[in-house]
């Protein structure tokens, strides 16, 4: 009788949790995180600064202010005689 019922509890055990059934751990895991050694690492061949870009995007900017921009740019590069 007793392998009966052992054997209905386990057939009645959804399979995400089946895996859990007749076995036990002798102890609860402690260390689940450790930055040991991290900084070290990082600090090795130096932390950097991500390289800036010397243009930002003008997409999605006023077209009017863009247009404006454009041929204000064309007027710099004109030569004086």
């Amino acid at each position: 009788m007793h392998l009966e019922v052992i054997f209905q509890i386990s057939t009645c055990v959804p399979p995400a949790v089946s895996w859990l059934v007749g076995k036990r751990s002798p102890m609860a895991k402690s260390k689940n995180h450790t930055a040991h050694n991290q900084s070290a690492k990082a600090h090795k061949h130096g932390i950097r600064k991500p390289k800036r870009q010397r243009h930002t995007s003008q997409k999605g900017r006023d077209p009017k202010f863009l247009r404006n921009q454009r041929y204000a740019r064309k007027g710099n590069n004109k030569k004086v005689e």
